[in-house]
């Protein structure tokens, strides 16, 4: 009876400690049951085993394998947590300045899942976009487009008090970002511009979105009286927005703090009564 040391790595002492058991508990170790056969009988076993898988194969029906070919991939990533990834990236470095190793990098996913998932850089981006003011920006205007302005302890939360918090909450968590600097929909207004059109008209529809908002706050503000006699909300909105990402570019320019303090403060002194 030969005791040689099997594929997964039990000895031969180990082998005579399962020899020395009852016949029905050696099987147990199905790996280290052949080891207590003759050598031809070793080998009839293995065609036995290899004839039979055979036989089972050629059984299945072809459907069997049509389905295993179209069972959908178990993804190996969460596809929101990757898009944030890139929208991190996108946003520090910019559309050019992103390569696709980059973004699989920063991603850590592959090239197929990247595809599969988002697509081409293009359309990833176009999702990252769309990801940013879902994230980065719908809190900030349903505080300017809400109807419940008061609070119970403190005084009233008024539309010019709620449009300051919105450029201070700007100004400290974009603005002074030394990565970003910047919002990311006026860095893809500078860089991409014109040159792809749905890129641009996406951008446009955002910072309309932005307008829109500043603009029903304004008009509350006006309705109140506190607004300056004469004052017109749309336009007030607009030039709003021009301040809001005119801050972004300089900070990106390299303006001091000192200086985007008094360019905030500058730009909303004309909300003054």
């Amino acid at each position: 009876m030969s005791y040689e040391t099997c594929s997964c790595g039990h000895g031969s002492a180990e082998a005579r400690e399962i020899d020395r058991r009852p016949s029905r508990e050696r099987g147990r170790r199905a790996c280290c049951a052949p080891i207590f056969l003759d050598r031809p009988v070793w080998y009839h076993y293995l065609d036995w085993v290899v004839q039979n898988f055979y036989a089972q194969e050629s059984a299945r029906p072809r459907a069997y394998y049509q389905h295993l070919q179209t069972m959908p991939r178990i993804k190996e990533f969460e596809p929101e947590e990757a898009l944030d990834r890139a929208l991190d990236l996108f946003w520090r470095r910019g559309y050019e300045g992103t390569s696709l190793r980059d973004l699989l990098e920063h991603m850590e996913i592959s090239r197929q899942s990247l595809y599969d998932t988002f697509g081409d850089k293009r359309s990833l981006f176009l999702k990252v976009l769309a990801r940013y003011e879902a994230l980065a920006v719908e809190g900030m205007l349903d505080t300017l487009t809400r109807t419940g302005w008061s609070r119970p302890i403190e005084r009233p939360l008024t539309a010019l008090v709620a449009i300051r918090g919105f450029f201070e909450l700007f100004l400290a968590e974009v603005v002074l970002d030394r990565d970003r600097g910047s919002c990311l929909m006026a860095n893809t207004a500078i860089e991409v511009g014109p040159a792809d059109p749905e890129i641009q008209a996406v951008v446009r529809a955002y910072f309309v979105r932005v307008e829109d908002a500043l603009h029903a706050a304004l008009a509350r503000a006006h309705e109140a009286g506190e607004l300056p006699a004469g004052s017109e909300p749309r336009a007030l909105a607009r030039h709003l927005v021009n301040t809001l990402y005119g801050l972004g570019i300089m900070s990106r320019s390299g303006a001091s703090r000192a200086a985007l303090r008094q360019m905030l403060d500058v730009g909303l002194s004309v909300l003054a009564a």
